[in-house]
Protein backbone atom coordinates (compact mmCIF):
# COMPACT_ATOMS: atom_id res chain seq x y z
CA UNK A 1 0.00 0.00 0.00
CA UNK A 2 3.22 2.35 0.57
CA UNK A 3 4.33 1.86 -2.47
CA UNK A 4 1.02 2.26 -4.49
CA UNK A 5 0.42 5.21 -2.48
CA UNK A 6 4.03 6.35 -3.38
CA UNK A 7 3.16 6.06 -7.06
CA UNK A 8 0.04 7.62 -7.27
CA UNK A 9 1.12 10.75 -5.94
CA UNK A 10 4.11 10.49 -8.11
CA UNK A 11 2.31 9.99 -11.41
CA UNK A 12 -0.05 12.70 -10.43
CA UNK A 13 2.70 15.04 -10.02
CA UNK A 14 4.27 13.86 -13.86
CA UNK A 15 0.70 14.90 -15.39
CA UNK A 16 0.01 18.10 -13.10
CA UNK A 17 -0.16 21.15 -15.33
CA UNK A 18 2.17 23.95 -14.32
CA UNK A 19 0.20 26.84 -13.74
CA UNK A 20 1.29 30.95 -14.14
CA UNK A 21 4.41 31.89 -11.84
CA UNK A 22 3.55 33.44 -8.72
CA UNK A 23 2.95 37.26 -9.28
CA UNK A 24 2.47 36.78 -12.94
CA UNK A 25 -1.10 38.23 -13.96
CA UNK A 26 -2.92 37.71 -17.67
CA UNK A 27 -3.81 40.61 -19.45
CA UNK A 28 -7.59 40.70 -18.88
CA UNK A 29 -7.72 41.99 -22.52
CA UNK A 30 -5.48 40.85 -25.15
CA UNK A 31 -4.76 43.46 -27.95
CA UNK A 32 -5.97 43.18 -31.18
CA UNK A 33 -4.20 42.90 -34.49
CA UNK A 34 -0.77 40.88 -33.12
CA UNK A 35 -0.23 43.88 -31.36
CA UNK A 36 1.79 42.50 -27.48
CA UNK A 37 -0.02 45.32 -25.86
CA UNK A 38 -2.66 48.18 -25.86
CA UNK A 39 0.05 50.90 -25.24
CA UNK A 40 1.90 49.47 -29.04
CA UNK A 41 -1.76 49.61 -30.67
CA UNK A 42 -2.32 52.79 -29.56
CA UNK A 43 1.01 54.08 -30.52
CA UNK A 44 0.85 52.49 -33.92
CA UNK A 45 -2.52 54.12 -35.28
CA UNK A 46 -2.46 57.55 -32.85
CA UNK A 47 -0.44 59.96 -35.79
CA UNK A 48 -2.05 57.99 -38.49
CA UNK A 49 -5.23 58.68 -37.57
CA UNK A 50 -4.72 62.24 -36.20
CA UNK A 51 -3.50 63.08 -39.42
CA UNK A 52 -6.61 61.54 -41.80
CA UNK A 53 -8.89 62.41 -39.08
CA UNK A 54 -7.57 66.12 -39.55
CA UNK A 55 -8.13 65.88 -43.40
CA UNK A 56 -11.40 64.39 -42.57
CA UNK A 57 -12.44 67.39 -40.65
CA UNK A 58 -11.27 69.81 -43.45
CA UNK A 59 -12.81 68.23 -46.05
CA UNK A 60 -16.40 67.77 -43.84
CA UNK A 61 -16.40 71.31 -43.04
CA UNK A 62 -15.60 72.19 -46.92
CA UNK A 63 -18.37 69.81 -48.04
CA UNK A 64 -21.84 72.10 -46.88
CA UNK A 65 -20.55 74.85 -47.57
CA UNK A 66 -19.98 74.08 -51.46
CA UNK A 67 -23.39 72.32 -51.34
CA UNK A 68 -25.23 75.44 -50.27
CA UNK A 69 -22.98 77.68 -52.84
CA UNK A 70 -24.25 74.93 -55.39
CA UNK A 71 -27.88 75.47 -54.28
CA UNK A 72 -27.65 79.26 -54.04
CA UNK A 73 -25.57 79.85 -57.76
CA UNK A 74 -27.66 77.02 -59.70
CA UNK A 75 -26.30 73.84 -61.02
CA UNK A 76 -23.67 74.06 -63.31
CA UNK A 77 -21.05 71.36 -63.74
CA UNK A 78 -17.80 73.01 -62.19
CA UNK A 79 -19.24 73.05 -58.87
CA UNK A 80 -21.48 69.85 -59.15
CA UNK A 81 -18.13 67.96 -59.64
CA UNK A 82 -16.34 70.06 -56.82
CA UNK A 83 -19.28 68.59 -54.45
CA UNK A 84 -18.98 65.26 -55.80
CA UNK A 85 -15.34 65.43 -55.48
CA UNK A 86 -15.88 66.14 -52.06
CA UNK A 87 -18.48 63.97 -51.13
CA UNK A 88 -16.58 60.90 -52.21
CA UNK A 89 -13.31 62.12 -50.51
CA UNK A 90 -15.23 61.97 -47.37
CA UNK A 91 -16.35 58.51 -47.99
CA UNK A 92 -12.62 57.39 -48.77
CA UNK A 93 -11.46 58.73 -45.54
CA UNK A 94 -13.71 57.23 -43.57
CA UNK A 95 -12.87 53.75 -44.78
CA UNK A 96 -8.88 54.43 -44.31
CA UNK A 97 -9.72 55.59 -40.82
CA UNK A 98 -11.52 52.30 -40.49
CA UNK A 99 -8.55 50.12 -42.18
CA UNK A 100 -6.31 51.92 -39.11
CA UNK A 101 -8.35 51.06 -36.40
CA UNK A 102 -8.21 46.99 -37.74
CA UNK A 103 -4.92 46.78 -39.42
CA UNK A 104 -2.44 44.01 -38.41
CA UNK A 105 0.88 44.66 -36.51
CA UNK A 106 3.48 44.82 -38.97
CA UNK A 107 5.88 42.09 -39.74
CA UNK A 108 8.50 44.57 -40.83
CA UNK A 109 8.33 48.15 -39.98
CA UNK A 110 9.50 50.99 -42.27
CA UNK A 111 13.27 52.24 -42.24
CA UNK A 112 15.10 54.61 -44.23
CA UNK A 113 14.20 57.65 -46.47
CA UNK A 114 12.22 55.58 -49.73
CA UNK A 115 10.01 53.43 -46.63
CA UNK A 116 9.23 55.80 -44.66
CA UNK A 117 9.55 59.59 -45.96
CA UNK A 118 8.83 59.17 -49.52
CA UNK A 119 5.47 57.90 -48.89
CA UNK A 120 4.63 60.70 -46.47
CA UNK A 121 5.69 63.11 -49.15
CA UNK A 122 3.79 61.71 -51.80
CA UNK A 123 1.01 62.37 -49.58
CA UNK A 124 1.73 65.29 -48.33
CA UNK A 125 2.10 66.96 -52.42
CA UNK A 126 -1.09 65.17 -53.40
CA UNK A 127 -3.27 67.82 -50.96
CA UNK A 128 -1.29 70.48 -51.38
CA UNK A 129 -0.80 69.95 -55.34
CA UNK A 130 -4.47 69.82 -55.39
CA UNK A 131 -5.07 73.15 -52.93
CA UNK A 132 -2.96 75.26 -55.61
CA UNK A 133 -4.34 73.81 -58.64
CA UNK A 134 -6.91 76.02 -60.77
CA UNK A 135 -9.48 75.51 -62.77
CA UNK A 136 -10.04 77.49 -66.42
CA UNK A 137 -13.36 78.32 -66.93
CA UNK A 138 -13.00 79.56 -70.66
CA UNK A 139 -11.48 75.68 -71.54
CA UNK A 140 -13.70 73.64 -70.25
CA UNK A 141 -16.14 72.32 -72.66
CA UNK A 142 -19.16 69.47 -71.45
CA UNK A 143 -17.59 66.50 -72.74
CA UNK A 144 -14.39 67.13 -71.22
CA UNK A 145 -15.74 67.58 -67.92
CA UNK A 146 -18.14 64.56 -68.55
CA UNK A 147 -15.40 62.86 -69.16
CA UNK A 148 -13.30 63.90 -66.21
CA UNK A 149 -16.55 63.37 -63.77
CA UNK A 150 -17.23 59.73 -65.51
CA UNK A 151 -12.80 59.12 -64.59
CA UNK A 152 -13.02 60.27 -60.96
CA UNK A 153 -16.31 57.86 -60.22
CA UNK A 154 -14.22 54.74 -62.10
CA UNK A 155 -11.27 55.70 -59.93
CA UNK A 156 -13.05 55.97 -56.62
CA UNK A 157 -15.09 52.67 -57.30
CA UNK A 158 -11.97 51.00 -57.60
CA UNK A 159 -10.00 53.27 -54.75
CA UNK A 160 -12.50 52.15 -52.38
CA UNK A 161 -12.98 48.34 -53.75
CA UNK A 162 -9.21 47.82 -53.12
CA UNK A 163 -9.13 49.68 -49.66
CA UNK A 164 -12.00 47.70 -48.45
CA UNK A 165 -9.97 44.06 -49.37
CA UNK A 166 -6.84 46.32 -48.40
CA UNK A 167 -7.64 47.45 -44.85
CA UNK A 168 -6.44 45.16 -42.52
CA UNK A 169 -2.72 45.75 -44.29
CA UNK A 170 -3.28 49.44 -45.26
CA UNK A 171 -0.64 51.82 -44.51
CA UNK A 172 0.70 54.93 -45.92
CA UNK A 173 4.75 54.10 -45.23
CA UNK A 174 6.17 50.55 -46.72
CA UNK A 175 5.55 48.59 -43.62
CA UNK A 176 5.11 44.21 -44.63
CA UNK A 177 1.86 42.94 -43.58
CA UNK A 178 0.28 40.11 -44.58
CA UNK A 179 0.07 40.27 -49.05
CA UNK A 180 -3.45 40.51 -50.27
CA UNK A 181 -4.19 38.66 -53.09
CA UNK A 182 -8.35 38.69 -53.16
CA UNK A 183 -10.74 40.53 -54.75
CA UNK A 184 -9.37 43.41 -57.22
CA UNK A 185 -5.26 42.45 -55.80
CA UNK A 186 -6.32 39.16 -58.37
CA UNK A 187 -6.34 40.96 -61.42
CA UNK A 188 -3.09 43.58 -60.52
CA UNK A 189 -0.81 44.03 -57.67
CA UNK A 190 -1.84 47.60 -56.76
CA UNK A 191 -5.81 48.04 -57.63
CA UNK A 192 -5.44 50.92 -54.79
CA UNK A 193 -3.12 52.91 -56.82
CA UNK A 194 -5.04 52.48 -59.93
CA UNK A 195 -8.16 54.11 -58.64
CA UNK A 196 -6.21 56.87 -57.66
CA UNK A 197 -4.99 57.74 -60.56
CA UNK A 198 -7.80 57.58 -62.65
CA UNK A 199 -9.26 59.94 -59.83
CA UNK A 200 -6.87 62.63 -60.21
CA UNK A 201 -6.54 62.30 -63.97
CA UNK A 202 -10.37 62.74 -63.65
CA UNK A 203 -10.29 65.61 -61.63
CA UNK A 204 -7.18 67.32 -63.56
CA UNK A 205 -8.89 66.90 -66.91
CA UNK A 206 -12.05 68.88 -65.65
CA UNK A 207 -9.56 71.81 -64.27
CA UNK A 208 -8.52 71.95 -67.91
CA UNK A 209 -5.09 73.38 -67.93
CA UNK A 210 -1.53 72.15 -68.61
CA UNK A 211 -0.81 72.38 -65.10
CA UNK A 212 -3.27 70.35 -63.76
CA UNK A 213 -2.21 67.25 -66.54
CA UNK A 214 1.53 67.87 -66.01
CA UNK A 215 0.78 67.92 -61.81
CA UNK A 216 -1.09 63.99 -62.65
CA UNK A 217 1.71 62.86 -64.93
CA UNK A 218 4.69 63.95 -61.96
CA UNK A 219 2.37 62.56 -59.22
CA UNK A 220 1.63 58.85 -60.79
CA UNK A 221 5.20 58.71 -61.31
CA UNK A 222 5.71 59.19 -57.72
CA UNK A 223 3.01 57.05 -57.03
CA UNK A 224 4.40 54.22 -59.15
CA UNK A 225 7.69 54.58 -57.22
CA UNK A 226 5.57 54.25 -54.13
CA UNK A 227 4.72 50.74 -55.45
CA UNK A 228 7.76 49.46 -56.37
CA UNK A 229 9.18 50.44 -52.77
CA UNK A 230 6.16 48.35 -51.13
CA UNK A 231 6.46 45.52 -53.59
CA UNK A 232 10.15 44.79 -53.08
CA UNK A 233 9.57 45.36 -48.70
CA UNK A 234 6.63 42.51 -49.49
CA UNK A 235 8.90 40.09 -51.34
CA UNK A 236 11.64 40.39 -49.22
CA UNK A 237 9.63 38.79 -46.34
CA UNK A 238 6.76 36.67 -48.43
CA UNK A 239 7.46 33.61 -50.49
CA UNK A 240 4.57 33.99 -50.90
CA UNK A 241 4.43 37.17 -52.28
CA UNK A 242 7.00 36.36 -54.79
CA UNK A 243 5.17 34.14 -56.67
CA UNK A 244 2.00 35.98 -56.38
CA UNK A 245 4.04 38.78 -57.97
CA UNK A 246 5.29 36.63 -60.72
CA UNK A 247 1.99 35.77 -62.24
CA UNK A 248 -0.11 39.39 -61.58
CA UNK A 249 0.17 42.33 -63.51
CA UNK A 250 1.91 45.51 -61.79
CA UNK A 251 -1.29 48.20 -62.30
CA UNK A 252 -2.85 47.71 -65.51
CA UNK A 253 -5.13 44.36 -66.07
CA UNK A 254 -3.32 42.24 -69.23
CA UNK A 255 -0.86 45.03 -70.00
CA UNK A 256 1.68 46.06 -67.65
Amino acid sequence: MLVSSHLLTEDKEQHQVPGPPIGHTRPLLQAPGGYTSWRGWLLGKSLPLSIFTLFLVANGLTLPREAMQLVQDGVRLYPLMQVLRHFLMLGFLLLVAAAYLTRTHAVARAHGFWERDFPLFVLFATFAGMSFLRHNEDAQTVPLVAVGIFLTLVGFYFSLWALWYLRTSFGIMAEARSPVISGPYQYVRHPLYLGESLTMLGLCLAMGTASALLFWAVWTGLQLGRAAVEERKLAQQFEDYRTYRNRTRFILPGLY
